[in-house]
């Protein structure tokens, strides 16, 4: 198994444990909208992006995919730089949504994780 399957493994289970424990995103998105620590999020969804770029190879199933979402996970870690204030007015909407509503996030989550276990 490739780093790049690993990494989109381990998206996959993030997406199980919101989809069973949606209070746990509730909380980190209230954590994360505070202060400096909204640019943790940034870092971390950049290096999400800068890994999917350098792992779209030959040996991909789908390369195109993985750029796709590589792109746009490194443009999102970037405007969380950019627009922190924005940033942290989406994080405090997640802490607003019902357990329902952030379970269909979770679901959506799920299934693009898995297309990226896929395209890996």
């Amino acid at each position: 198994m490739n780093w790049l399957k690993f990494v989109a493994i381990l998206l996959v289970v993030d997406a199980i444990i919101i989809l069973i424990r949606p209070d746990f995103i509730k909380h980190l998105a209230g954590m994360l909208a505070q202060g400096a620590k909204i640019y943790i999020a940034s870092l971390a969804k950049a290096a999400l992006g800068i890994i999917f770029l350098f792992g779209a190879g030959s040996k991909s199933t789908l390369p195109w995919v993985i750029i796709i979402f590589g792109v746009l996970a490194l443009a999102g870690g970037i405007l969380i730089i950019a627009v922190p204030q924005k940033a942290r007015s989406m994080a405090n909407w997640f802490t607003h949504r019902s357990f329902f509503t952030l379970r269909c996030f979770a679901a959506g989550y799920l299934v693009i994780a898995a297309l990226l276990v896929y395209a890996a």
